[in-house]
């Protein structure tokens, strides 16, 4: 019982605090509201203003006539310190000076007031304003529909969500082929300045301000001259990747290779500087972050292969780059905002001592699937550039691709991103969205997190589902489809499409995960049904194709496995419909092309030439899938019997996260490692019958390599063990090779693998596609000294970054299963 009231109190005593208080109603409640509408007033801006605030105006002016058939009201739009109007207003003015971003939103004889500290700041007062009347972000980068009415009504006061607490918060158009970019050649003619405004707004309308544009086969800059330009209007902060220095983009470069010669700086110095330096003076008047450092031709490693050298050339590159900097710009390099993406191999070159100038941020970076590599230290906190994190919802490349839709769920989301922001991750977040579409749900939760982290807390995901859903499809259909989304994501992360393959599930699994998807598909088909006609274009692209879609690539590996190629025809022309509806029938054709992604039959990491029966690729399960384990048995991480907290650190419900309803994870995640074997504990009642016990957790990666990441065990009154907690990590960038170690001031060798058919292990080799990546979870054995019969385990922490899902009790090695026998 006691458990049960923890539970409960975790998941209901926060709210969603990260907008501005709600100041909009449609019915007339208190006498202190008045009414905005029903006004001959135009919008109020001063002729200096900034275009970009003036943009908004009139995105505004639309918002209102969407919502109540007029764009007039009594509104009043001003930036501190660019015109006349803001003189008006000196207390509000006065509260704004310094700030970054912010906006006030106050009355004044019945005006409303939209005072912002700069641009962006004016810009996201006047979109807060257009959402809370109906108007969604997604009005048109996914359809969702406004709702009319008659009368609005504001309440007097004063309102904010103040400053972001995240400086730069964006998002990277990648892996554009062949989707996003057939997409923008039928709707705009190419990936040009018309589609990135679509984009910018949309940005905007989310609080963000930063970009990486698209690169496979584009030039942003040179593409469409008006790309740039228009992004600066419009308030947008722009980048290039992290292999793309000095505001350059790689086509750029391979369009000139002939004049420009080898992309090798240590042989070809004069030319490539001089190609850096066209980069910065033809950006030098717009708001820009640069990348700096040097990578090889494409998205590949400098050199020939040798760190040491690399690590020489990279420091001349740099020295350069930042001369380079400090003579266009006419001022001091380190007063010019610039990033250093410490990505794959670079991780590398840092881990072996390598740095760059105090004054540019550090830009650390996930596995590419979602979980990031390391964590703010001391050193790195005290850093006047301070850090940024490199992000993926989408990957194409290694380990695997994970491009088609949505396998992100929120609670991982919310968990990752505490992790990077709570060690002083916070100057950048950019993150990759692949085509942007259909990754809608977790860039709008990344932005809406970014802007205050601290105000979402473990159990809060659920509340911002709602609020989302409700914001599209209003209040009545909701509480269904956020559980719907939320649930069709958690199962994609069970085991993303992309990385499918026949055997992964025994018998009595596929029988249990295939219930569940066609449960998801029946709720979908009702709500369709029932939803009116202006909402099943949004209600398609946010809930229906990502569920009925994905649900049907897990039924098809299903039948695999089992062989029947006839229901796998069957679900493949189903799947086939889809995207044709998808490309050709959607909105009337809106979004033609933005579907193209082959998804079924991946043999190797990269896209697959056309969608293909498993059947047809030669795959073999090696597993025997009948079985059932027999002494194995799992308990729930969050079903301990008694749990005492540390010094200053304890357990906590995180509600969905993970595969089941939940994990355990520690509250305060900075807390210091506690070895003393007294850290915050949970106690579990268990029946041995051998001496093994399994213990699933995230798989947090080697966040602090210098440390360690370790948890304690201990069962009964014995010592507590200490685990090596990244037993199972998988090291895709190959990391911790002799020749790395050797050389790196912080990596430790990873132990030995373990021998857990849980983990896919069997008869000493791996099965395919089985990793803690793959997985999403990483299996640790432990081996106990115990008798059979009941005991005590307990689980201590020592780092706190651990999250702990599941505990396999007599782990059966005989007999095959994912999950761990219930």
């Amino acid at each position: 019982m006691t458990r049960l009231l923890f539970i409960l109190s975790t998941l209901f005593c926060h709210h969603l605090a990260n907008a501005a208080e709600k100041f909009v109603s449609f019915t007339k409640t208190t006498d202190t509201q008045w009414e905005l509408t029903q006004h001959q007033d135009t919008i109020i801006y001063g002729s200096d203003e900034w275009e970009g605030v003036k943009i908004a105006v009139r995105n505004l002016r639309n918002d209102l006539k969407a919502v109540t058939g007029s764009g007039n009201a009594p509104i009043v739009v001003a930036t501190v310190g660019k015109d006349k109007i803001a003189k008006q207003f000196k207390a509000q003015a006065k509260k704004l000076k310094g700030k970054w971003e912010q906006y006030l939103i106050f009355t004044e004889n019945n005006r409303l007031v939209i005072l912002g500290s700069d641009k962006r700041g004016t810009i996201y007062g006047i979109y807060e304003l257009s959402r809370q009347i109906g108007v969604s972000p997604w009005y048109w980068m996914a359809d969702a529909p406004v709702q009319k009415h008659n009368h609005i009504y504001i309440g007097n006061g004063v309102y904010t969500d103040g400053e972001p607490k995240v400086k730069y918060r964006g998002i990277f158009i990648n892996d554009e082929w062949p989707s996003f970019g057939t997409w923008c050649i039928n709707q705009f003619g190419g990936i040009n300045s018309k589609a990135y405004s679509r984009i910018f707004e949309l940005l905007l309308r989310l609080k963000a301000n930063y970009l990486w544009p698209a690169m496979w086969a584009s030039a942003f800059n040179e593409d469409d001259t008006l790309s740039p330009k228009v992004a600066d209007e419009m308030g947008i902060v722009m980048g290039t990747s992290h292999h793309e220095p000095m505001m350059r983009a790689h086509k750029e470069y391979t369009s000139r290779r002939g004049e420009i010669g080898p992309w090798d700086y240590k042989n070809n110095p004069e030319r490539i500087s001089k190609f850096f330096t066209e980069g910065i003076k033809r950006s030098q008047d717009k708001e820009n972050i640069i990348t700096i450092g040097m990578r090889g031709d494409g998205d590949t490693a400098m050199g020939e292969g040798d760190d040491s050298d690399n690590i020489r050339t990279l420091g001349d590159v740099i020295e350069c780059q930042r001369d380079i900097i400090s003579k266009v710009y006419g001022k001091p390099a380190s007063k010019v905002p610039q990033l250093w993406a410490i990505f794959t191999e670079v991780q590398r070159y840092y881990d072996a001592g390598f740095t760059v100038p105090d004054d540019v941020t550090l830009l650390f970076c996930d596995n590419n699937w979602g979980y990031i590599r390391r964590m703010g230290g001391d050193r790195e906190r005290k850093r006047k550039g301070g850090m940024g994190m490199y992000y993926h919802i989408d990957m194409n490349g290694g380990p695997w691709n994970d491009r088609w839709v949505n396998t992100t769920t929120i609670p991982k989301l919310r968990e990752q991103l505490n992790l990077a922001y709570q060690s002083g991750i916070d100057r950048i977040w950019i993150v990759n969205v692949g085509d942007l579409k259909p990754k809608e749900i977790p860039i709008d939760f990344i932005m809406k997190y970014a802007w205050n982290p601290n105000a979402i807390k473990p159990g809060d995901e659920q509340a911002y589902l709602e609020d989302f859903a409700e914001s599209v499809f209003g209040r009545e259909n909701a509480t269904e489809i956020a559980d719907i989304i939320g649930k069709y994501s958690k199962y994609n992360l069970w085991r993303k499409p992309e990385v499918q393959y026949p055997g992964i599930f025994n018998k009595e699994e596929m029988l249990r995960t295939s219930a569940i998807w066609q449960s998801l598909v029946i709720r979908c088909e009702n709500l369709k049904a029932a939803l009116p006609a202006e909402m099943q274009d949004a209600f398609f692209q946010l809930v229906y194709y990502p569920v009925v879609g994905s649900a049907g690539v897990a039924q098809i590996y299903n039948y695999a496995t089992l062989g029947d190629s006839i229901s796998i025809e069957a679900l493949m022309q189903k799947d086939r419909r889809l995207t044709e509806y998808y490309n050709k029938e959607l909105a009337g054709g809106k979004w033609n092309g933005m579907m193209l992604d082959n998804h079924i039959g991946y043999t190797k990491w990269e896209i697959p030439k056309k969608n293909a029966n498993p059947m047809t690729l030669g795959f073999k399960v090696d597993n025997n899938i009948s079985s059932t384990p027999t002494n194995e048995y799992s308990i729930p991480a969050y079903e301990y019997k008694n749990k005492t907290d540390g010094k200053d650190a304890r357990w906590i419900f995180l509600p969905d996260l993970g595969r089941g309803k939940g994990c355990m994870g520690i509250d305060n995640v900075t807390a210091k490692s506690d070895i003393s074997g007294n850290g915050a504990t949970m106690e579990y009642e268990i029946d041995m019958t051998g001496r093994q016990i399994a213990v699933g957790i995230l798989p947090t990666q080697d966040i602090h390599p210098e440390r360690g990441l370790r948890l304690g065990v201990r069962i009964d009154d014995k010592p507590m063990q200490i685990i090596d907690a990244r037993q199972g990590l998988h090291d895709e960038f190959q990391e911790y090779t002799k020749k790395n170690l050797a050389v790196s001031k912080v990596l430790k060798p990873l132990p030995a693998p373990n021998n857990l058919l849980l983990g896919g292990w069997m008869n000493g080799r791996k099965l395919p596609r089985r990793n803690e990546v793959f997985d999403n979870i990483r299996w640790l054995s432990v081996n106990l000294d115990a008798s059979p019969g009941k005991h005590v385990l307990r689980i201590i922490m020592i780092d706190p970054e651990i999250v702990v899902e599941q505990i396999v009790v007599n782990p059966d090695n005989n007999h095959y299963s994912y999950f761990g026998n219930p």
